[in-house]
């Protein structure tokens, strides 16, 4: 019945994606190490290429739920990775998660 709650985003299959998984442990560390930007700055340096793959890579495996389409530039992608950031900062309501999400916003628009 549509009283029921809805399972949340997964994949085919019902598993949640690997990619959503590591980005979920990625963002919980960052936020464990949120007030040491030299260690903020070496997590984020250590998955730069897990960050940048869908941005860099226009072959890169897309998610059901990816924000991205197939047919998008490098360029559209980054445009596109700026206006959902920007979109989730704003709707985060922990100024913790503000500040998480902005690190990781910077750090990835850094290497546009």
């Amino acid at each position: 019945d549509d009283e029921r709650k809805k399972p949340p985003p997964t994949t085919p299959g019902g598993q949640i994606s690997p990619r959503q998984m590591r980005m979920k442990e990625l963002t919980t560390d960052l936020l464990a190490c949120l007030s040491d930007e030299e260690s903020v700055a070496e997590l984020l340096q250590s998955n730069e290429d897990f960050l940048l793959e869908q941005l860099n890579n226009l072959d890169a495996v897309l998610e059901v739920d990816s924000v991205y389409t197939p047919d998008m530039t490098r360029g559209e992608r980054f445009a596109r990775y700026r206006q959902v950031m920007e979109e989730r900062i704003e709707g985060a309501r922990a100024p913790v998660a503000k500040k998480a999400l902005g690190a990781l916003k910077d750090f990835v628009l850094a290497r546009e």
